[in-house]
């Protein structure tokens, strides 16, 4: 939800701007410098939503035509590969987001705008990634499927109600109707 706030917060500004550029012939200050950070916030704020769903781009050209056996381990090994260079790419971001944060870091534009903020968000994005990665490991160790593949068939959303989970059998459509 966060990601998708981001890239509304970005498209209004860059629309604004680009109506304030049309009317007074110049930018709004601070515009291209909010952009710059909803889109760091887009990007890492989604991340883990999309291994969680198993929406990431796949190609599966050799795990395909492998015997599952060994397919198992190529996954577990990638996993592995993953959480891993994630781990070392947390620990990165967040000696740098520190130092940015205790220098109190900023970028001059039109206005004075702070980095350290971004920076932290592209902490939180890799943390939420690392996890879902290392789940992912463990699940394809034990032979399971990962994340967003194995969901209950019984389990769907509906559609007049998409923040409830509605568990087939269990409700009366009757019971809904006020």
């Amino acid at each position: 939800m966060l990601a998708t706030l981001a890239t509304l917060v970005m498209m209004i500004a860059i629309a604004i701007d680009v109506v304030f550029r049309l009317v007074n012939s110049r930018s709004v200050p601070g515009v291209l410098e909010l952009s710059e950070t909803a889109l760091v916030a887009a990007v890492y704020l989604g991340l883990a939503y999309t291994g969680v769903t198993n929406s990431h781009i796949a190609v599966d050209l050799l795990t395909e035509r492998l015997p599952e056996r060994i397919c198992r381990w190529v996954l577990t090994a990638a996993w592995a590969g993953s959480t891993f260079i994630l781990g070392w790419m947390l620990y990165a971001t967040t000696m740098r987001a520190y130092a940015s944060f205790i220098a109190g870091e900023e970028r001059m534009g039109l206005v004075a705008w702070p980095i350290w903020p971004g920076r932290w968000i592209i902490v939180i994005g890799l943390a939420a990634m690392f996890l879902v990665s290392a789940v992912n490991f463990v699940r394809t160790a034990l032979g399971r499927e990962v994340l967003g593949v194995d969901a209950p068939d019984h389990l769907t959303y509906t559609p007049a109600h998409p923040y409830e989970l509605v568990v087939s059998g269990d409700t009366d459509p009757e019971e809904d109707t006020p």
